[in-house]
């Protein structure tokens, strides 16, 4: 199975301050992407539970938020309230593979973290700190980025029973993240010197003080009650308790997924029923949470929604993951309507944060409902990837200059002509008005929603278009759709140079000689290659939905490794992992199953290439082996593949080029510099 490994920090720092200048991106992320405000723009700040936010948006819990780098990109492209990836007690999950389908709604069968606690906790702080060199890096950001525009916050998810929060493992992450000093001390520390200046920052040590409760698979009631009760008075913590769709019933939910919007081929999960909080027993619990919280100077307030449990109806998931969850495009109609029905029962005092559905066309009207934060997931895994964010900025900046409001607070009073009524039920109160206006709002909105098709089933059976090829190792379309649609960023480019010629393989015989084989013919035809960095990719398979051609991306493409320790740990899958050192360079690679070696000698200019039998040294880059060693004894002839070579070469040249920048030399660069500084 595939599994998560974290990078090193300094290599991660390398490329926060490298890659921009080598080739104008963040991580794949084009700097053209990144949300930079500019002096006119309006003012999207925020307070989230009375703390400053620069924008009421950012990703959900999911996989934009599980890797200290996922936080980089979700605030590089305008996220400012940072929603990380649920944590649990139980962090050795077996998640299936592929375990996102974005053909056309979204559906995953993925729901928490794929780190260790330990490394969830590590990767939470580290990317805090990337985040703080970026924001006040001017040559960076210019400066954009200083003010109340650049502030951020980070929200925890916890999940799924009392148990498991209660125990030592997860109490243990939640103390961590209220007082990360000791981990950011040793972060700093692994700061690459180059960049010495970063080490003087003053980065967060107390990284959250809001917790995100994620009550899925069938959390009772009560239960539910005594987990808040326990994170507000034992942690101290401000309390989101995240809901379910099946809480708004099943009659009402059914007739809108199936009569309303038509997606008949759906079948919720039986169970989703019958395991939820009741309508009635969520409102009696907001009430009950609501005072005990005030009661100890914290808030408690409701996140609509978690995704939607359906059967597995399609063949993208194996067979035996039975049930699959639903987001997107129906969820948001859904999700809408349970949370315009909840807020007319609880008052418009109760803080809601949504995501369900958000994309550019929806977050200006969800902003306008109040919700905070407004969180995405389904959609940032959709072509352009992060980049996406920018555009709901955009678009809400837009409607608020459209109805001249300056703050998001006018705006929530002023986008659906309600400031008047608002301010009447709230007796001129302005604070109060706001909410009031919130609620109207939302009213608004659900019944919008409802009524447009843009959700209904007959415009989302559309799947990506596919062209009639299939992925190789060098060369594709090169449109580029794998690297943004790759939550982790795994996928990369490198370069290469157009070659073409003809080699032979070599035949060695059992007493050594050996002869050439048949004519075969090498060709590269693109001056950019796309690798995936196996580190950083769980075999989601959404790179694979978007590539039009047929394979794979993560499959076909060359996966590098981080480590030796990793490259191991995936065998049989085929892969590489480089080494680098004074004497030279080492790529060591399964391709179709066989192992092989290749080294460079820097000093002699020479190149050996190992298959694990035989031993073949080239002369610089010369098509046939200079020289031709057994290894072992052999009773039949053997054959020495040559492509494998020649790839291996193309592969190594081009991943320690020194024009990108990657997560595979990104180690190179600093040691480069390091050692020039050294002798100077």
């Amino acid at each position: 199975m595939a599994e998560l490994v974290p990078a090193p920090f300094r290599d991660l720092v390398t490329r926060l301050f490298v890659e921009p200048a080598k080739q104008d991106a963040l991580f794949e992320l084009p700097r053209k992407k990144w949300f930079l405000p500019t002096s006119g723009a309006p003012d999207f700040s925020v307070r989230f539970h009375g703390r400053p936010a620069g924008n009421p948006g950012g990703p959900a819990a999911g996989p934009h938020t599980q890797m200290a780098h996922n936080l980089l990109l979700s605030y590089a492209a305008g996220g400012r309230i940072l929603e990380l990836k649920t944590v649990q007690v139980d962090d050795r999950l077996a998640i299936g593979r592929p375990c996102i389908d974005m053909t056309n709604v979204g559906y995953n069968i993925e729901w928490s973290q794929e780190l260790l606690v330990e490394q969830s906790l590590r990767e939470y702080v580290a990317g805090a700190m990337l985040i703080e060199m970026f924001r006040h890096d001017r040559g960076l950001t210019g400066g954009a980025l200083d003010g109340p525009a650049g502030d951020v916050l980070y929200d925890i998810s916890v999940g799924y029973d009392l148990a498991g929060i209660r125990g030592d493992k997860v109490r243990g992450f939640l103390d961590g993240m209220r007082d990360a000093a000791g981990l950011v001390t040793r972060l700093r520390d692994e700061i690459p010197r180059r960049f010495a200046a970063a080490r003087d920052l003053r980065f967060p040590t107390r990284l959250s003080d809001s917790v995100t409760l994620s009550t899925f698979h069938g959390c009772p009631a009560d239960e539910i009650e005594r987990i808040t009760e326990f994170l507000v008075a034992e942690h101290d913590f401000d309390v989101i308790v995240k809901m379910n769709p099946p809480t708004l019933g099943r009659e009402r939910l059914e007739h809108l997924l199936f009569d309303v919007l038509g997606y008949s081929e759906l079948t919720v999960n039986p169970t989703a029923y019958t395991s939820v909080i009741s309508f009635a027993d969520s409102v009696q619990l907001c009430q009950r949470l609501t005072r005990f919280a005030a009661a100890r100077g914290r808030r408690v307030g409701f996140k609509f929604s978690n995704t939607l449990e359906v059967l597995n109806h399609r063949d993208f998931f194996k067979p035996d993951n039975r049930v699959m969850y639903l987001s997107g495009q129906p969820l948001h109609v859904i999700t809408m309507t349970l949370t315009d029905e909840f807020r007319l029962a609880v008052g418009p005092e109760v803080p809601i944060s949504f995501s369900a559905g958000i994309d550019k066309a929806n977050f200006p009207s969800a902003v306008a409902c109040g919700f905070l934060p407004v969180t995405i997931s389904t959609d940032l895994l959709r072509p352009g990837g992060y980049g996406r964010f920018g555009g709901y900025l955009d678009h809400l900046a837009e409607q608020m200059r459209g109805c001249g409001a300056a703050t998001i607070d006018d705006y929530v009073l002023d986008r659906f002509g309600c400031r008047d009524e608002a301010l009447r039920g709230a007796g001129g109160d302005r604070a109060a008005a706001v909410r009031h206006a919130a609620l109207l709002n939302t009213s608004e909105v659900a019944e919008t929603a409802r009524n447009d098709p843009r959700y209904r089933a007959v415009q989302n059976r559309k799947a990506p278009r596919r062209v009639n090829s299939t992925l190789e190792t060098f060369d594709c379309l090169t449109c580029d759709k794998c690297l943004p649609v790759c939550p982790n960023a795994a996928n990369f480019t490198y370069p290469t140079p157009l070659v073409a010629f003809d080699f032979c393989d070599v035949i060695v015989q059992p007493d050594g000689a050996w002869h050439s084989g048949a004519v075969r013919r090498f060709e590269i035809g693109e001056t950019m290659q796309i690798a995936c960095y196996a580190d950083f990719c769980n075999e989601c398979g959404n790179c694979d939905t978007f590539c039009p051609e047929y394979g794979g991306p993560y499959i076909k493409k060359p996966s590098f490794f981080g480590s030796e320790a990793s490259w191991g740990r995936a065998a049989p899958r085929d892969g590489f992992v480089v080494h680098i050192d004074d004497g030279g360079r080492r790529i060591r690679g399964r391709i179709r199953g066989n192992e092989y070696s290749l080294s460079v000698d820097a000093v002699a200019g020479t190149w050996t290439f190992d298959d694990g039998t035989v031993f073949a040294r080239f002369v610089s880059d010369a098509g046939a082996p200079a020289t031709i060693r057994l290894k072992a004894p052999i009773s039949a002839p053997h054959t020495l593949d040559l492509w494998a070579y020649h790839t291996m070469r193309h592969l190594l040249d081009g991943v320690l080029s020194r024009e990108r920048i990657n997560q595979i030399n990104a180690a190179e660069f600093t040691r480069a510099r390091n050692a020039r500084e050294s002798d100077a």
